[in-house]
C-alpha cells in the first residue's frame, strides 16, 4: 500500500512540474511580446499562463504592465490585487497596487498599501516617491515631510531632494524649499523637475530674474519641455510680461490641446493684455471641454461685460446659478449684469400685438359666432425688450416673462359684449393698447353631401370595385362662404370661399375602411362627417354570381283593428337562421309598419339604399295580414282600418317600384306569406326542376319573381309555408337553392296535404323585365 501511495504522490508531483514548466513557457512568450510592444499578444500569453497556474505571480505582474500600457488601469489594478492574495509578503506588489490606486485618483485606498510597502522596506525609493505624492494629494504634509526625510537619510538623490523641496514648498517654507530644489539640481543637473520647482518657488519669492535664469538653463537642456514652458509663462506673468507668457503657454497648448487648465491660464494672460475676445475664445474652449466649469463661466461673463456683451454675460451668470444655485457671488454678478443690461437696452418703442386665435381683420375686427360667450385667445407680442404685463379686458394673460417676443394665451368671458381690449407693456413701461370690435356671425354648421360615390342614409359608401383610388365629388351647403374642405387630411379642390361649393378629390383608399370629411366656413363653424367604406359589393361580385344580396323582412303582427299574429316573429327568426348559411350581404328587418311608413320605405328609403349601395339582388319577404279586394292585392299595415282600402298598402305600389325605381337590381324576388293577398302582379310560372346554380345561364339574365301563399290560417296562426321554405334552405346540399325548386317542393307538399295547406302561387312580376330561363338563387356560403 505504501508503495502505491508513493507512486501516486510521485506522479502528482511530476504533473505539477509539467504544469509549472508550461506556465513559465507562456510567461516567457508574453515577455517577448511585451518587449516588442505587442501588448495584446502579451496579454493573451499571460492569460494562458494563468489558466494553467493561477498562482504564477510574474504573469499577473506582466499582464498588469501591459494593461497599463493600453490604458486599462482598472484591469491592471485587479491583477495586482490577485497577485497580492497569493504573495502577501512581496513589497513590490503592495507598491504596485498602491501606485495604481494613486494613478486612478483613489488616494485614500492607496495610502495603507504604500505604507505596507515601506514597512517591509523603509528605504524602498519607488514606494517612498508615490507615498509622498499621495500624501501631498491628501494634504498630509507632516507625514510627507517625514517620508521625504527618510528617503534622504537612506540615500541622497535628485529625486529625494526634489520631493523634500515639494513638501517644504507645500508647507510654505519657501526659503528651505528653494535650497532643496537647488540641491536636487546639484545631484543631477539634467533632472528637469528640480528646475521647474525652483522656478516656481523663486516666483513665489518674487525672485523673477533668478527664476528666468533657471528657465533658460532648463530650456537649453530641453527646448520644448512643456513643464518648463508652463512654469516660465507663470514667471513672466508675475513680472508683467504677459505677451511672453502667452507665447510660452501657446507652445504648450499646441502639443496638448485638450487640457482645460492650459486654456484657463492663457485666457487669464489675455485678460491682462486687454485682449478680451481672445480670452472669451479660450474660456469657450474650456466650457466646450467641461460644461460644468463654473470658473470658466465667471471669467467669460466678465470678459463679455468688457466688450458690452451684457446679454451674453447675463446668460453665463444664469448658467452659473443653475450649476451652483446657492452661489451668492454669481447671484450678485447676475444682478449687476441685468441692471447694466437694463439701462443699455432702454428703448421707447411700443410693443406690437398680433392675434393668432381668433384672427382679426386689418381694421381690428373679430368675427365670432352669435352664441359665443367664452373666447380662447392666443397671440404674440413683438418687442425689443422683455414684456412686463399682458392683459385682455383687464385680466392677466399667461406668458413667459423671461422670453423675448412671447406667445400669450387667455380665456376671456365676453358674454354678449362687442369689444376685446388687449394691452401689452414692456419693462420700460412702453404700452400698446388695441381695441378689437366683435362682429357676431351665424352659427350653423356646413352640410356635406356626396354625389360620387353615392352615400347611404347611415353614411356608408358601397364600392363596386377594389380599385386602390377613389374619385370623390360632393357639395357643401352653408349660408356663408366655405374656408376649408379637408378629406382625410388632404385639401379637396373647390372654388375658394364660395357659397355652396362643389368639391372633388382623388384619394388613395387601398388600406382604408373609413374616410373623414371636414368642412369649415369662414366663421369657424365646422362639420366633421365620418363615412364607412364598404367593399361588400365588390367582394360579393367576386364570389357570388347573384352579386350583393339584401333581404328585407316586413313583420306586421301587432295590429290595432285586425287580429294580432304570433306567427310572423317566429317565422322570420326561423328564416334568418336558415339564411345564415347563404351569401346574404345585409338583412333589413322592419316591424309593425304603419301605412305611411310602408309607403315611405318602399317608395323612397329602400330605393335610395339600393342605389347608393349598388345592390344587385333583393328579396322582400312579407309576413302579416293581407287582403284581395276588387282584383287588387294589399298588405295590411298595423294601423289599417277594416273595410277602408285607402288605409291598406297597395301591392301595385310595390310593383311600380320594382318596374321603374329599383333599376340597379339584376334579381328581384317577392315572397308573401299572408292570407288573402292574392296574385296581383303575378304572371304565373310552372317552375323548372332542371335549374342549377352550376349553370350560369340560370342567373345570367334579369329575374323578377313572386312566390305567394295565404299561409296564415287564422285559427292556428301557424305558417307551414315559412316552415317548409326554411327546411328546404337548411337541407340543401348543392351550391344554392333556386326559387323554382322551392316552389315545386311547396307545391308537392300542398298536394299531399289533402287541402290542409293552400296551394302556393309562383310567377314573374309583370312588367319588371324577367328573362327566362334565369331564376332567383340563394347561393350557399
Amino acid at each position: 500500500m505504501l508503495g502505491k501511495h508513493f507512486f501516486i504522490l510521485l506522479l502528482f508531483s511530476g504533473s505539477l512540474s509539467v504544469l509549472a514548466q508550461s506556465a513559465k513557457k507562456l510567461y516567457n512568450a508574453g515577455e517577448k511580446f511585451r518587449e516588442n510592444l505587442s501588448y495584446q499578444d502579451a496579454i493573451n500569453s499571460y492569460t494562458q499562463s494563468l489558466e494553467i497556474d493561477p498562482k504564477y505571480i510574474k504573469s499577473y505582474q506582466g499582464r498588469a504592465a501591459c494593461y497599463e500600457k493600453t490604458g486599462k488601469l482598472n484591469s491592471a489594478l485587479e491583477d495586482y490585487k490577485r497577485a497580492l492574495v497569493f504573495a502577501p509578503q512581496e513589497k513590490e506588489l503592495f507598491c504596485g497596487t498602491g501606485r495604481l490606486y494613486f494613478e486612478l485618483g483613489k488616494y485614500s485606498e492607496a495610502d495603507p498599501l504604500l505604507r505596507d510597502a515601506i514597512n517591509k522596506d523603509k528605504y524602498y525609493s519607488e514606494a517612498l516617491e508615490y507615498f509622498i505624492k499621495n500624501l501631498l494629494m491628501l494634504r498630509n504634509f507632516q507625514d510627507a515631510l517625514e517620508a521625504s526625510e527618510l528617503w534622504l537619510d537612506n540615500k541622497k538623490t535628485a529625486g529625494g531632494f526634489y520631493y523634500h523641496a515639494v513638501v517644504l514648498d507645500s508647507l510654505q517654507n519657501l526659503a528651505d524649499a528653494e535650497k532643496e530644489y537647488k540641491q536636487s539640481k546639484y545631484y543631477d543637473a539634467n533632472y528637469i523637475p528640480a528646475y521647474v520647482g525652483l522656478m516656481l518657488v523663486e516666483n513665489k519669492l518674487r525672485k523673477f530674474a533668478e527664476a528666468i535664469t533657471v528657465s533658460e538653463a532648463a530650456i537649453s537642456k530641453e527646448p520644448n519641455n512643456k513643464a518648463v514652458l508652463y512654469a516660465r509663462s507663470i514667471v513672466n506673468g508675475s513680472k508683467g510680461d504677459f505677451l511672453a507668457s502667452v507665447n510660452d503657454i501657446s507652445k504648450v497648448i499646441a502639443s496638448d490641446p485638450n487640457d482645460e487648465d492650459l486654456f484657463m491660464r492663457r485666457a487669464g494672460f489675455y485678460e491682462k493684455l486687454g485682449q478680451f475676445q481672445n480670452a472669451i475664445y479660450d474660456y469657450s474652449k474650456v466650457i466646450g471641454m467641461n460644461g460644468k466649469n463654473v470658473s470658466a463661466y465667471y471669467r467669460r461673463a466678465w470678459n463679455y461685460e468688457q466688450v458690452t456683451g451684457f446679454k451674453l454675460a447675463a446668460a453665463d451668470y444664469e448658467k452659473i446659478m443653475t450649476l451652483a444655485p446657492n452661489n451668492d457671488k454669481a447671484a450678485q454678478l447676475l444682478k449687476g449684469a441685468r441692471e447694466r443690461l437694463y439701462e443699455l437696452n432702454r428703448e421707447n418703442f411700443k410693443p406690437e400685438i398680433e392675434l393668432l386665435v381668433p384672427k382679426a381683420s386689418e381694421k381690428n375686427v373679430i368675427r365670432l359666432p352669435q352664441d359665443k360667450t367664452e373666447l380662447l385667445v392666443k397671440g404674440k407680442i413683438k418687442d425689443a425688450s422683455r414684456i412686463k404685463s399682458i392683459s385682455l379686458n383687464n385680466l392677466p394673460a399667461k406668458y413667459d416673462a423671461d422670453t423675448l417676443n412671447p406667445d400669450f394665451t387667455a380665456t376671456v368671458q365676453i358674454g354678449t359684449g362687442n369689444e376685446l381690449t388687449v394691452t401689452a407693456t414692456d419693462i420700460y413701461d412702453n404700452k400698446q393698447k388695441i381695441i378689437y370690435s366683435i362682429d357676431r356671425t351665424e352659427i350653423n354648421k356646413p352640410v356635406v353631401m356626396l354625389t360620387t360615390p353615392m352615400e347611404s342614409s347611415d353614411k356608408e359608401i358601397m364600392l363596386d370595385n377594389l380599385n386602390p383610388e377613389l374619385y370623390i365629388e360632393g357639395k357643401v351647403m352653408d349660408e356663408s362662404p366655405i374656408e376649408a374642405i379637408i378629406i382625410d387630411g388632404v385639401a379637396a379642390s373647390y372654388p375658394l370661399e364660395s357659397l355652396n361649393p362643389v368639391f372633388s378629390i382623388k384619394l388613395k383608399i387601398a388600406d382604408k375602411n373609413e374616410l373623414n370629411i371636414k368642412a369649415r366656413d369662414i366663421y369657424g363653424n365646422e362639420t366633421n362627417v365620418k363615412y364607412k367604406i364598404s367593399r361588400e359589393s365588390a367582394n360579393a361580385s367576386l364570389d357570388n354570381p347573384m352579386g350583393l344580396t339584401w333581404v328585407v323582412f316586413i313583420e306586421n303582427s301587432t295590429y290595432k283593428n285586425f287580429a294580432s299574429l304570433d306567427g310572423p316573429p317566429k317565422d322570420i327568426s326561423m328564416m334568418k337562421s336558415a339564411l345564415a348559411n347563404y351569401k346574404i350581404t345585409k338583412i333589413i328587418h322592419k316591424k309593425d309598419l304603419v301605412k305611411s311608413d310602408m309607403d315611405a320605405f318602399f317608395n323612397i328609403d329602400l330605393r335610395d339604399q339600393l342605389r347608393n349601395n349598388k345592390v344587385k339582388s333583393l328579396v322582400v319577404w312579407y309576413s302579416g295580414h293581407g287582403k284581395y279586394v276588387n282584383q287588387t292585392g294589399y298588405w295590411i299595415p298595423v294601423d289599417a282600418k277594416r273595410d277602408d282600402e285607402a288605409s291598406y298598402f297597395n301591392l301595385n305600389t310595390l310593383q311600380a317600384a320594382l318596374q321603374n325605381s329599383y333599376k340597379t337590381l339584376d334579381h328581384e324576388l317577392v315572397i308573401t306569406d299572408a292570407c288573402e293577398s292574392g296574385s296581383t302582379f303575378l304572371d304565373a310560372m310552372r317552375g323548372d326542376s332542371a335549374v342549377t346554380c352550376n349553370n350560369p345561364l340560370y342567373y345570367k339574365y334579369k329575374t323578377a319573381q313572386v312566390l305567394t301563399s295565404s299561409g296564415y290560417e287564422l285559427a292556428s296562426d301557424n305558417s307551414e309555408f315559412a316552415k317548409n321554405i326554411a327546411k328546404q334552405l337548411n337541407d340543401s346540399k348543392t351550391c344554392g337553392a333556386s326559387v323554382d325548386g322551392i316552389f315545386l317542393n311547396l307545391l308537392a307538399i300542398a298536394k299531399n296535404s289533402n287541402g290542409k295547406i293552400q296551394t302556393p302561387k309562383f310567377g314573374q312580376i309583370l312588367g319588371a323585365g324577367h328573362v327566362k330561363p334565369s331564376t332567383f338563387f340563394f347561393i350557399r356560403q
